[in-house]
């Protein structure tokens, strides 16, 4: 029988165990994967300790983010595009209980992996990557733009940044400074949490922009070392990550030349200090978005990013870039499935860039 991430109460990474579970079968529309890598997030965390409240039996399993091998497929099983799902295909997507080494996932929750994406990155892009398509989708932004990413050096954080970069925005990010080099190397102006936000963000949005990207640093590389983008991955024929449904009205045009110099978007990925900065600074609330700071976000009247955008097909278009190393998504460290309280510890209390991934 597989063995699945397991708890029978709610509380911190001690209440994890390992234990085994029930070997199911796919039904219509489902397969069963052989799990190789499961990203964590924070929300598994917030509900395996009660903080959003959940009226699932224990004992819970735990994760969402997985990539791996399709060990079984049931009928009508398609990828997004009518393609039919196949026993050997190798995929990624999101299923519930996936920190475990066997999962049934829905067809309408996963995507092929490209042979160059790395399986610990793939394994851990949904619930990233995905996030931030909708926050971007939620706060559009183009040339002219200056985006505050709050937590830019988080999962959502890196990977909103480095999209907004390529939609021609001017980012600004807040991360500890340890992680202030990998965010220039991506083109992202780095500043410090805390007291004083809104006036260093101030004074890097009026002064000019710095030009080009340096190189990553060999720490923040690893199986995510940025490559030149093959001819094939460029001009029309490259999937964007917001689909065509989502742009139309709410593509993002230029910002006016009144924008220049000042902040004009603020995407939340860490806590309220970068809405509380967006505010001081006269950002509109309808061009600000939250994923982290629930509370002020409701206070503020900020708006929480949408979900219609998290979908494969922009899954598919995320991994495409990642392929193509225009878009970096760091692990910043992967435990196996027997070491799951541990890797839970390392989410809860690490301020390394990046993912943390179990390897079941």
């Amino acid at each position: 029988m597989p063995r699945a991430a397991l708890y029978d109460r709610t509380g911190g990474p001690e209440v994890l165990y390992v234990g085994e579970v029930d070997d199911a079968q796919p039904g219509s529309g489902q397969l069963a994967v052989r799990v190789h890598a499961a990203g964590l997030n924070p929300f598994d965390g917030k509900l395996r300790s009660g903080f959003i409240p959940s009226e699932a039996p224990f004992p819970r399993r735990t994760g969402g983010d997985f990539a791996g091998t399709v060990e079984a497929v049931g009928e009508g099983a398609v990828f997004w595009d009518g393609t039919p799902i196949a026993v050997g295909d190798e995929v990624m997507g999101r299923a519930g209980g996936a920190v475990a080494e066997r999962v049934i996932a829905s067809a309408r929750e996963v995507a092929r992996r490209p042979d160059a994406v790395p399986v610990e990155v793939a394994g851990a892009l949904w619930v990233a990557g995905l996030t931030a398509v909708s926050c971007l989708v939620t706060v559009p932004v183009g040339a002219g733009d200056t985006l505050l990413v709050g937590g830019a050096a988080g999962g959502v954080g890196l990977v909103v940044s480095q999209l907004a970069r390529d939609a021609g925005a001017r980012v600004i990010g807040t991360a500890s400074p340890r992680n202030h080099d990998l965010l220039r190397s991506l083109g992202i102006e780095p500043t410090a949490y805390g007291e004083g936000l809104a006036e260093r963000v101030a004074t890097l949005a009026s002064g000019e922009k710095p030009t080009g990207r340096v190189a990553a640093p060999a720490s923040a590389q690893g199986p995510t070392e940025r490559v030149a983008a093959p001819a094939s991955a460029q001009g029309s024929t490259e999937r964007v990550a917001a689909p065509a449904s989502a742009q139309g009205s709410t593509e993002r045009v230029a910002a006016p030349a009144s924008a220049q110099g000042r902040v004009t978007a603020v995407v939340d990925c860490h806590g309220r200090d970068a809405l509380d900065a967006g505010i001081a600074l006269g950002v509109p609330v309808d061009r600000m978005a939250a994923i982290a700071a629930y509370a002020a976000g409701a206070e503020l009247g900020v708006q929480n990013a949408e979900r219609e955008a998290r979908t494969p097909e922009n899954l598919a278009g995320l991994a495409d870039r990642i392929a193509a190393g225009t878009l970096v998504l760091p692990v910043a460290a992967s435990f196996p499935l027997d070491e799951v309280a541990a890797a839970f510890t390392a989410l809860e209390s690490s301020h390394a860039p990046g993912k943390v991934v179990i390897l079941p």
